[in-house]
């Protein structure tokens, strides 16, 4: 997990050269597989999956590329967590440090002189959320799409660069590592169609929940009726690629992660098995 200490002393966002596509997005942390680490300008972990086999897109084509032994991102069940946003690491501690001024609060106006809004978002309400999602396996190569399940999501995500994610009472993992990955995918009107995959690895503290999350499933569109919407444990949705998609929308109408296929804002508290209706 990327903590910056005193952001009032972290140089503001600057060099014209590093702040490319910033429609491009993807979280950093030392636990994230790509991470590049010899390359401090590194926009490998945000170029979009699209019209992929499912090789090239699942995991971001990182399997073979994990993070440093050792390195795992804290999810404190029942709290919160900071996960920084960017379309290049040159923008993050792990880069060049570039930072910007207030980077828990969306930019105003939006589309803003250093490009941080632009985000396959030509307006404020197009910003089309976020997710979290874990799988319960300690092995990356042994995890399947099904297995990831959507625990926490921001509605207006990704629109600050540090954006701070709600976390239910999760279990423990095995071995205290688990597999987690941001998902994103941005609303239609905002550029081309494409889906976003960050994986990383993580871990659960201060659990006591024995409660067995439910298996996952598909959501649909619903918008917001909770009577047409899949109750419970929802996988991350996975769209606009060759093979493995479990969402089949139309170019142009992209799936988002809101109420309008089912997911709540903050942490998903319905994904356990006795909270399925």
């Amino acid at each position: 997990m990327v903590v910056i200490k005193n952001l009032s002393a972290v140089l503001p966002l600057v060099l014209a050269q590093v702040l490319t596509a910033n429609a491009h997005l993807s979280i950093w942390t030392p636990a994230m597989f790509g991470l590049d680490p010899t390359n401090i300008n590194s926009d490998n972990a945000s170029q979009p999956l699209q019209d992929y086999t499912f090789r090239q897109w699942w995991w971001h084509g990182n399997l073979d590329n994990p993070p440093v032994a050792g390195q795992s991102f804290a999810l404190p069940a029942n709290g919160k967590v900071d996960v920084m946003i960017a379309s290049n690491k040159a923008n993050t501690p792990l880069g060049r440090g570039f930072v910007d001024a207030n980077p828990r609060v969306a930019p105003v106006p939006w589309l803003n002189e250093n490009g941080w809004g632009n985000m396959h978002a030509p307006g404020r309400n197009d910003v089309a959320g976020s997710a979290l999602a874990i799988a319960y396996k300690s092995d990356a190569k042994a995890v399947n799409p099904e297995d990831f399940v959507v625990f926490s999501v921001v509605h207006d995500s990704p629109a600050r660069q540090l954006e701070t994610f709600s976390i239910p009472n999760l279990p423990a993992c095995p071995n205290n590592k688990c597999m987690c990955a941001w998902f994103w995918i941005h609303n239609s009107i905002g550029g081309s169609d494409q889906m976003y995959m960050t994986p990383f690895v993580c871990h659960v503290t201060g659990a006591s929940n024995t409660h067995a999350i439910g298996k996952p499933r598909a959501p649909v569109k619903c918008d917001g009726n909770a009577a047409k919407c899949v109750k419970g444990a929802k996988n991350p949705m996975y769209w606009k690629n060759l093979e493995r998609n479990n969402m089949f929308e139309a170019d142009h109408f992209a799936p988002t992660y809101s109420t309008t296929y089912g997911y709540n804002e903050g942490a998903q508290n319905d994904m356990f098995d006795d909270s399925r209706i």
